[in-house]
Order: structure tokens, then C-alpha cells, then sequence
């Protein structure tokens, strides 16, 4: 569970988003018009347990690089990830944006993630690479994160 709780939601989780509708668009409509939607839509999808919403909202060939745990690339990858992710309890996901910045079609964003797993929290920090796609929308093109909690004691 540990594993499950470093590789969640240190990508974009963000406090009271979108319901489930708001997940349902996020899936037929890649992207988003600005990166605060972005985080919004990711959110709202993570609560929905919408890993094809949450999947949607990367580029084809996106990395997803979580804590104790390989590489996702691509959007195929990237949503079975969070799917694992989903059905091991993870609710009241939420993101908090610290900085960020654009500049032309790229753009960057560091935050903070809080998440529960069945009773146990989970907290820590991420970092986004964004890209614009051609039709104007927003899309995470890298995504890397991390607990903030101590690792479990090893087995006696």
C-alpha cells in the first residue's frame, strides 16, 4: 500500500473540484484552456475514479514518474497506472499549486497533493511539464512526484 500511496496524486490534486460531470468532459475533451483547469479536471476525474479522465489529460507520449514504482509513458501506460492507483481506496484527492510559469507552448507547475487511502494519508510535492497542443489546449507532458511521508519500518 505504501507503493500505491507514493506513486498517487503527487501529480495535481487540489481541494473540492469538478464532479464527476466535470470528469465525464474530461475524458471526451483532452486538455484544458488554461493549466487551472487543467488541475481542476485532473482532480475532479482523480475523485471520480476516472482513470481515462485522468489519462486524457496528458499528451500521447507523456511520462508519468512515480515514487517506488517504473515509468508510465504514453497515455495507455499512464492511465493502467492510476487505475491501480484508484482501486487500491484513493479519495478526497487534492492539489495545491506553489509556483509555475509559461512561456510560448510550454509551461511548468510545482505543487502539492494530499490523498487518502482507505484511513491512511498521504502528502507531498510534484512537478509538471506542460505543453499546448494545436488546438490551444493544455496538456501534461511530464509528471513527477513524491510522498512527503516517512517510508514504513522494514520488517524484524
Amino acid at each position: 500500500m505504501r507503493k500505491a500511496l507514493l506513486l498517487v496524486f503527487g501529480v495535481l490534486l487540489f481541494a473540492s473540484f469538478a464532479s464527476a460531470q466535470g470528469s465525464a468532459k474530461a475524458t471526451k475533451a483532452t486538455g484544458a484552456a488554461t493549466p487551472d483547469e487543467l488541475r481542476q479536471r485532473w482532480a475532479a476525474a482523480a475523485n471520480a475514479k476516472d482513470a481515462a479522465g485522468i489519462a486524457a489529460l496528458y499528451t500521447e507520449d507523456a511520462l508519468l514518474m512515480p515514487s517506488n514504482a517504473p515509468t508510465a509513458k504514453g497515455r495507455v501506460a499512464i492511465q493502467a497506472a492510476f487505475q491501480g492507483m484508484l482501486e487500491q481506496g484513493a479519495h478526497d484527492i487534492s492539489l495545491a499549486r506553489v509556483d509555475g510559469g509559461m512561456s510560448g507552448a510550454w509551461g511548468y507547475e510545482a505543487g502539492t497533493y494530499a490523498a487518502t487511502f482507505g484511513t491512511s494519508k498521504d502528502k507531498g510535492k510534484y512537478m509538471l511539464t506542460l505543453k499546448k497542443s494545436a488546438d490551444g489546449k493544455w496538456l501534461i507532458q511530464d509528471d513527477i512526484f513524491n510522498s512527503d511521508m516517512p517510508c514504513a519500518a522494514a520488517p524484524k
